[in-house]
């Protein structure tokens, strides 16, 4: 039979390439896997504005490469997905350097060396080349060049790897009327990454411990199970650890109990999850050789529920058994095996069941703020959770205390209460792209403190109040600056 040899033209293919769909956040992480899987103990990724020509480097001090080694590096799909690897190889289908950094970018330059002393190797893509003259083609970079680049970069290490990303044309919101704020603002989402995908890397838990940093900063590792609490603080429950199987592959799962949020401090829980949102943190954790897979959520196993929320699941699965899972190019999404739906439903409805015991056993649980306005009251007789407002609040009896219309301000609480759009709250928490919370704008608290200076609300109350509200953020001495600045203001007028 005649055959045709069809390959692909070089620059529509790149371009189909760079729209898999790597967010800034996924692709870096998918660059650390190489780092990692090159055995470096430190990793830096070096984000630099730039004058408006923003670039990025991921710098490790790994074994680095030979000359041969980065040429096959750079090659697409260069490692076959079905060669094995060893059991810390956090690879999968040879495509992850070269799609993770032309997703973000149009120049991606790779330099290594593997003995100090040695000449640096540099070899560039540059998507422009490629598009322009439709080449399968790599320039390779003089000395001089590597040594430059790494210059630029602080990169000051004798032996490894530093892949940098330059013409970030995919990384920016063109839109965006501040565009070094947007990019600076990309970089602290990207430290939270790092710092819940590689949480077991960072501070050395079943794997070799890696310092990962951006800028020189080091990265703190999330703690989603709280297994690592401060002195004094209560420790997560570990109610199971059981190694199940599917086919010849194990899959180890254990489940936790965190405690109660009223029992922790602000920083604890934060250390948990992101601004300390327990609801939108439960669920499964799934790690493959140690590294962050997907996070959150049930996976259609059982829905999301406030009563559910101390519960976490981890699911660890080697590399050997990628093919169980379907596991994406990009490494951020799978699929649970039929046959461990199963037997993951029974650990999830355990856990589960103790969460919600947790929640029952409390008739009446104060919040985890030192004063707070809303109660939350728990119906026995009906099985029914109530939120109300205190009535022995100090701002709330300094309003029910004045004389005239307490039978209408009662009426108004008893409104409030009743009111509460508990359904809406509840949609706009499971939803994965929206943030819920209070307006962190400086301007709109001093509106905010100003009425209730209008009102004769004493200062100490105001403070009090509003710093010992997590959901608020502003500390106490904070408040009393902000208070101070008002009345000046209002004196001046």
């Amino acid at each position: 039979m005649d055959r045709i040899n069809l390959p692909p033209h070089a620059g529509p293919f790149v371009d189909s390439l760079r729209s898999i769909g790597y967010s800034l956040d996924a692709a870096t992480a998918d660059v650390v896997d190489n780092s990692i899987s090159a055995g470096a103990s430190a990793i830096d990724i070096f984000a630099d504005w730039g004058s408006g020509a923003p670039r990025v480097a991921i710098k490790d001090d790994g074994k680095g490469m030979e000359p041969k080694e980065l040429e096959e590096a750079m090659r697409l799909g260069g490692v076959s997905s079905s060669v094995t690897r060893s059991k810390t190889d956090l690879g999968r289908f040879g495509l992850g350097l070269k799609t993770a950094s032309f997703s973000q970018c149009k120049s991606l330059t790779v330099i290594s060396r593997t003995q100090a002393g040695a000449s640096w190797y540099g070899l560039r893509w540059n998507l422009d080349l490629i598009e322009r003259e439709n080449i399968w083609a790599v320039q390779v970079l003089p000395i001089s060049i590597c040594e430059q680049i790494l210059k630029k970069i602080d990169y000051g290490l004798e032996t490894g790897t530093a892949v940098v990303w330059e013409n970030l044309d995919r990384i920016m919101d063109q839109t965006s009327l501040d565009a070094q704020a947007f990019f600076e603002k990309r970089i602290i989402q990207l430290k939270e990454h790092l710092a819940l995908t590689f949480h077991r890397f960072i501070s050395g838990v079943e794997v070799k411990r890696v310092k990962i940093s951006v800028n020189d900063q080091i990265i703190s590792a999330v703690d989603p199970f709280g297994t690592r609490p401060p002195p004094d603080a209560p420790a997560s429950t570990l109610l199971s650890d059981e190694n199940l199987r599917v086919g010849s592959h194990r899959i180890r799962v254990r489940s936790y109990l965190l405690p109660h949020p009223s029992k922790l401090s602000h920083d604890h829980l934060n250390s948990i999850c992101r601004n300390g949102d327990y609801h939108s943190a439960q669920g499964l954790y799934i790690y493959r050789a140690g590294r962050l897979i997907l996070h959150g959520g049930w996976q259609r196993l059982i829905r999301a529920s406030e009563a559910n929320k101390l519960a976490r699941v981890q699911v660890d699965f080697d590399n050997d058994s990628d093919h169980l899972w379907r596991l994406d190019v990009k490494k951020s999404r799978v699929e649970l095996p039929a046959t461990l739906r199963d037997q993951l439903k029974r650990i999830i409805r355990n856990v589960c069941q103790k969460s919600n015991s947790t929640f029952t056993k409390r008739a009446k649980m104060p919040s985890l703020d030192s004063q707070p306005i809303w109660q939350r009251v728990f119906d026995r007789e009906r099985s029914q959770i109530q939120y109300r407002i205190d009535r022995n609040h100090s701002l709330v009896k300094h309003l029910i205390n004045e004389e005239d219309g307490l039978g209408n301000k009662f009426a108004l609480l008893s409104l409030i209460e009743e009111s509460l759009p508990l359904e809406l709250i509840k949609n706009d928490f499971s939803s994965d792209d929206i943030f819920v919370g209070h307006s962190d704008n400086e301007d709109e608290l001093q509106q905010l403190i100003r009425n209730l200076i209008l009102v004769g609300i004493e200062e100490e109350i105001i403070a009090n109040t509003i710093s010992s509200d997590s959901n608020f953020g502003f500390s106490f001495e904070k408040i009393m600056v902000l208070i101070q600045r008002i009345k000046s203001s209002e004196y001046e007028h």
